[in-house]
């Protein structure tokens, strides 16, 4: 399995304690804000490289249709564990990490395909946005706003 990891904490950090009292809201806000994450990232997904010169290989499209570039990701969910949230994106294709994995990477792709890891990094900063846009709403709601 290929995918995405991203961390994010709460700003302020003790906004998931304060919102202890309503755990529906905090509930929906998470669901909502972790959702439009994981389309901040599938958007982020490049398109696929050009084909190398000279190269007779016919495309299927399967790694992008697999990683959602026209629709959803084979692994695409949000859930809850524990005291957190966990939301995934990426591709279930025995050979993903072949292509698109970091450490994994087979040379012929190395700098002609991205990396889910090249993805999550150009994510990321969209994503913080998302949730420091959530934790204000959340601030406003704990100061009756």
């Amino acid at each position: 399995m290929t995918q995405i990891d991203i961390e994010v904490t709460f700003n302020p950090p003790d906004l998931a304690q304060r919102m202890r009292n309503y755990p529906e809201r905090l509930e929906r806000e998470m669901e909502q804000t972790m959702k439009q994450s994981l389309l901040h990232v599938q958007g982020s997904v490049p398109q696929y490289p050009s084909p190398p010169s000279g190269s007779g290989y016919v495309r299927t499209g399967t790694m992008g249709r697999s990683i959602g570039l026209d629709g959803q990701a084979e692994i695409y969910e949000t859930r809850r564990i524990g005291g957190g949230y966990e939301a995934r994106l990426g591709t279930r294709l025995e050979y993903a990490p072949y292509v698109i994995g970091d450490d994994t990477q087979a040379w012929m792709h190395k700098g002609r395909w991205w990396t889910l890891k090249k993805v999550g990094e150009k994510a990321k900063p969209g994503i913080e946005r998302l949730f420091e846009a959530m934790s204000k709403r959340l601030a406003a709601f704990l100061d009756g706003r």
